[in-house]
């Protein structure tokens, strides 16, 4: 007599809400305490995964969120790191294709949260994974029944290897799997003595070893100088210098009456300065305002303006800002600013903007992919990767790390960690992140 076939489940469709939902490392791994989520993985949960023969293929994972990420953006795997990739519904991309790796209960249905790049070589050799119907539905039973469907999601098997024990830390956009140098209690304490939270299991079948542990997320470095991090993106030092960081990539020190409000500079208070949500410090004093923004506007003197804004809108000059983000003179010599982003001087070199992200010269073998920016290859060794930003390595020693930033290490002392910004303030202090 053969064999029943297995029905099965087809995941929904990528949904950003689901991802936007989920809250920080931290708020994630507070709530899976106090739902008593492990001593559930241990039992109802391990049962169901047992139950359907699936340990194998599946494990669970902590559900939080490592940065904001657009409607339109993907978390995408490649090698040992993630970031956001600008990408369609259809999993076909160039080079290759995107397959979801994990997944969460959403509106009563599975809906992918995190994908990997996969090469067109290596699709042939891809195991899709199959979600028997009766373990999907008991299993959102039961983690709607726990209150854990909004803590825990379902991801691919991963063996993970005791003797090579990793964790993943965020910098910036991106999150990078480096090696941690082992456990303590139910933390992964990193190279630098970081504190990261747990966030995969898998479920073992060995007596006495119900779920075992992986990689955590998110580093924060708490033990020896009260440095904290939101995100993994910045630690902030609050025990000598005062020094405080709210989800942001610089530190703002507070004996300096330096402010950073999830941002990324610090705001220098006792100049007026102030900074709202934004990277760029505004002095007040000078009639500059930010408002949301990453570039001030004096409006006192000559007329600057920013409306939500990257850069200021120089009015008695003829400069428009469309939503602020970059100044478009139009009145003398064409340029135009598609979305304020970018300006285009289209009439006498021949620039274009695309989405007016970025102006691509393509007289000089300029090019633009995406619109976000212009490698000029032919004369100066510039190029972009992914079009996120250009770097030049033949004359002054500036090179790119996944095409985040350039950092310029020769004259000028500048270093970049994982190519996120170097930072070097105008009385020499080095600003690191």
């Amino acid at each position: 007599m053969a064999a029943a076939a297995v029905q099965t489940y087809t995941p929904a469709s990528y949904d950003h809400r689901a991802v936007d939902a989920m809250t920080d490392v931290d708020v994630a791994a507070q709530r899976l305490q106090e739902l008593n989520g492990l001593d559930h993985m241990k039992s109802c949960i391990r049962d169901v995964f047992m139950k359907h023969g699936v340990d194998k293929v599946f494990g669970v994972g902590l559900l939080h969120r490592h940065y904001d990420v657009a409607p339109n953006e993907k978390i995408i795997e490649l090698g040992p790191v993630s970031s956001p990739w600008v990408v369609g519904d259809d999993e076909v991309v160039t080079g290759g294709s995107v397959l979801p790796h994990t997944w969460r209960v959403f509106d009563g249905e599975l809906k992918p949260t995190e994908f990997k790049f996969v090469p067109q070589r290596d699709l042939s050799n891809v195991d899709r994974p199959v979600f028997p119907a009766a373990f999907v539905k008991e299993l959102i039973g039961v983690l709607q029944e726990t209150g854990l469907d909004e803590v825990l999601g379902v991801s691919l098997y991963e063996a993970g290897d005791p003797d090579n024990e990793t964790m993943e830390v965020t910098y910036g956009r991106s999150s990078i799997v480096i090696p941690s140098t082992g456990l303590i209690g139910s933390k992964v304490i990193g190279p630098q003595g970081f504190d990261a939270f747990q966030a995969a299991w898998t479920f073992s079948k060995k007596e006495g070893e119900d779920v075992v542990a992986h990689h955590g997320i998110c580093a924060a470095m708490g033990v020896d100088d009260g440095v904290t991090a939101r995100h993994g993106i910045c630690a902030a030092k609050a025990a000598e210098g005062g020094f405080t960081a709210r989800h942001g990539i610089c530190a703002a020190k507070m004996n300096d009456g330096v402010k950073a409000l999830h941002g990324i500079c610090a705001a220098k208070a006792e100049n007026g300065f102030e900074a709202r949500h934004g990277i760029c410090a505004a002095k007040a004093s000078d009639g500059v305002n930010s408002r949301h923004g990453i570039c001030a506007a004096k409006s006192a003197e000559d007329g600057l303006k920013a409306h939500h804004g990257i850069c200021a809108a120089k009015a008695d000059d003829g400069f428009t800002a469309r939503h602020g983000i970059c100044a478009a003179k139009a009145s003398k010599d064409g340029i135009n600013a598609r979305h304020g982003i970018c300006a285009a001087k289209a009439a006498d070199e021949g620039m274009t903007a695309r989405h007016g992200i970025c102006a691509a010269k393509s007289a000089e073998g300029m090019k633009a992919y995406h619109g976000i920016c212009a490698a000029k290859s032919i004369e100066d060794g510039v190029k972009a990767h992914h079009g996120i930003c250009a770097a030049r390595t033949a004359e002054d020693g500036i090179k790119a790390k996944h095409g985040i930033c350039a950092a310029k290490a020769a004259d000028e002392g500048m270093t970049a960690r994982h190519g996120i910004c170097a930072a070097r303030l105008a009385n020499g202090d080095g600003m690191k992140v």
